[in-house]
Order: C-alpha cells, then structure tokens, then sequence
C-alpha cells in the first residue's frame, strides 16, 4: 500500500476538521459498513433472506477490495476522518498522467453537509498546483454525484457500460472557489 504523503491531510470545514488517514486492517468493519451503505437501492430491495443478502455484500465488498488492490498497486487508500471519528473513505491513484479518483464514499449521516464536495476541491485544487487533469467514474444512476461533479467543472469524456467517465482539467479551470 502507498502512503505517501502526496494527498491533502486536513480540511478545515465550519463544523470541524477532515483528516485522511491510511487504512488499517482494523478499518475492515467500517469499510464494509460503508460499502453496504453505497450499494445502489435495488440492492436493498432483492427477495432475499437476510444472511444470504449479507454473505452477497461480503462477496462484492472483497471482490472490490481485491480488484482495486491488484489494479491500482500505487493508490493511497485513506479513510476520511471527521475530528478524528470515520466517516468515509477515498482512494486515489496519483502514479499515472492524471490523478484518478478510483472511489469514494461519506456515511449517509454524513452526506449532504458540503464534505464530498470540501474533499473535491482539495483533490482538484491539488492537481491544478501540479497542471494535472483528474479523472472518475460515476455510476450512470448516480445521478447527485454527476451533478457535483459538473458543478465542479468536470466534462464527459467517454461513456462505458454502467458509468461515465469524466475529466477535470485544471488548465480550464485555473481557480477552485
């Protein structure tokens, strides 16, 4: 695991301070908390029994987990802490041309008061310092992470089955606000 200390620590937010930290082993039980917070709806909503709706989750949480580690060996892993409790996690693969958001989610408790987007501008704020583009990927239904992102000045640059890809270039957008 990469820990460099490339990525943005801290963020003073009006409510308290972000810190990104790596991930631990004993990470492990929030992180998949979180993954099952993340999953789309319709997830929730399969005729299942419960343990078999929890042993579903635990295959897909360690097949992201592995596909993510295999395919990105250089990103940071972190997980967002707010004044020091978890409240999220970001993954970032800065070792290409362009800085990638691979992944990232905010408890739901947590959504909706201005992190993703604080955690945003701090990534792009960065990579408008190093003149480097950034680029995710956004679930085609995920409809209020799309519209951060075009708020924060992201383009479509491809469409793939399921998702979006898009790119941020700090050339066009010399001041995050």
């Amino acid at each position: 695991m990469n820990t460099k200390s490339q990525a943005i620590m801290e963020i003073a937010l009006p409510f308290g301070t972000l810190r990104l930290r790596p991930e631990q082993d004993d990470d492990d039980a929030f992180r998949f908390v979180l993954f099952c917070h993340s999953r789309p709806a319709e997830l929730g909503r399969l005729q299942i029994e419960p343990a078999a709706y929890e042993q579903l989750m635990r295959f897909q949480y360690r097949a992201q987990t592995l596909s993510y580690r295999t395919t990105f060996p250089a990103a940071r892993f972190d997980i967002v802490e707010l004044d020091g409790a978890p409240i999220g996690r970001i993954v970032i693969d800065r070792s290409g041309r362009h800085i990638e958001i691979i992944d990232w989610a905010i408890t739901p408790q947590m959504r909706g008061r201005g992190i993703g987007t604080a955690m945003m501008r701090a990534v792009l704020e960065e990579a408008r310092q190093a003149s480097r583009q950034v680029r995710l990927r956004v679930a085609s239904g995920n409809d209020a992470a799309l519209r951060l992102y075009l708020r924060l000045g992201f383009e479509p640059v491809a469409t793939i089955p399921f998702h979006t890809e898009l790119a941020w270039s700090g050339a066009r957008y010399p001041s995050i606000e």
